[in-house]
């Protein structure tokens, strides 16, 4: 029987050349899809089957790396490497039989696709690394700013704490930021400035306090991420939301300078699981920058209070001290309870100097 025309073209050295050709001019095709796209495979699939006259081709990566075998003339197997090491494994179809060109097509193919599948993960891993570079130096800049910020604000505490919380929730990916500042000369008062540009009521100042987030880490002085607030106990479910959208995630890091707690800082968002390890440490850094502002501040504020008082005080002790020397024996008391109160006003500065007594 006469050999078929088809098997005759298939299997001359003019068809394999035309095959060699179309598939050479073919091959920066793959690597182009390798570059441009994030996930090639299904491109590299639709070339491949291109190349090999396929009907049905599937390349699986991983895949199982022992050898296939099959008696059925139309699926032809090939692994997919990188170097000598498996990958993965090519899987064609179609109603023709493979001959020995398209086995040998199938071999260039499997070495093709696993050098673009490995310049894809690695130019993958470049861009990770140029997107982080980019996001550090991004921080570096913002808390070069923050820190700027914090040198040149108002010394009142609470201001302050105003001024700085509207810059924490672009530094860390949040949408809305709280920070709670718990006062030296009223603990009982906390004040409560949002990111907004307002500070809350002193009712949802408390409330905060005694039963949110930023009161649990400000009692137990420990960072916290919650990934999501619906299903998480120790957020507060407060009455009234002052944002229509609610929050679904949120962390909080205590403010603290030296063994004294200062208040807590939150930051929020309307996404699940947002915040991680990069995101709390961030902001603790933040907090560091803020705690060491508002001890700053307070100070400052002592400072000029101790000021006023030293001043009255001399003034008083110079009255109370001529008195006493025309004969007036109740200004001895008067000097007495001043110098009480200027002890008293010392011990005070040590404490917010941090000095022992």
């Amino acid at each position: 029987m006469p050999t078929p025309m088809n098997s005759m073209l298939l299997g001359s050295p003019n068809n394999q050349s035309r095959r060699l050709r179309e598939a050479l001019s073919g091959f920066g095709a793959f690597f182009a899809a390798g570059r441009r796209e994030a996930d090639p495979l299904p491109t590299l699939r639709d070339l491949a089957a291109d190349w090999l006259n396929a009907e049905r081709l599937e390349i699986m990566v991983p895949a199982g790396t022992s050898v296939l075998r099959t008696d059925d003339p139309g699926m032809i197997f090939g692994p997919v490497l990188i170097g000598r090491r498996t990958i993965g494994r090519i899987e064609a179809r179609r109603g023709r039989p493979f001959d020995e060109d398209d086995r040998a097509l199938l071999g260039a193919l499997g070495q093709i696709i696993g050098a673009v599948l490995e310049h894809s993960a690695q130019q993958s891993q470049l861009d990770q690394h140029y997107h982080e570079s980019q996001a550090n130096a991004d921080t570096l800049d913002r808390l070069l700013g923050f820190g700027r910020l914090v040198v040149s604000a108002a010394a009142d505490s609470q201001h302050l704490a105003l001024a700085l919380v509207t810059q924490v929730p672009e530094m860390v990916t949040g949408e809305r930021a709280s920070l709670l500042l718990i006062p030296d000369d009223a603990p009982d008062t906390p004040v409560l400035a949002l990111s907004n540009g307002t500070f809350a009521s002193a009712e949802r100042a408390r409330e905060v306090r005694d039963s949110g987030l930023a009161g649990l880490v400000f009692s137990s002085r420990v960072p916290v991420i919650i990934d999501e607030t619906e299903t998480d106990r120790r957020w507060l479910a407060l009455r009234a939301r002052e944002h229509d959208a609610p929050t679904r995630c949120a962390m909080a890091v205590p403010l603290v300078w030296g063994d004294r707690l200062l208040g807590a800082l939150t930051v929020t968002t309307t996404q699940t699981h947002l915040f991680g390890t990069p995101q709390l440490n961030l902001l603790e850094l933040v907090a560091c920058h803020i705690s060491l502002a508002i001890h700053a501040a307070s100070a400052d504020s002592c400072l000029a209070r101790m000021s006023d008082t030293l001043s009255c005080a001399i003034r008083d002790l110079e009255t109370a001290l001529a008195e006493a020397r025309a004969g007036d024996a109740s200004a001895l008391d008067r000097m007495q309870n001043l110098i009480g109160q200027l002890a008293a006003d010392q011990r005070v500065m040590r404490d917010v100097a941090g000095l022992s007594v």
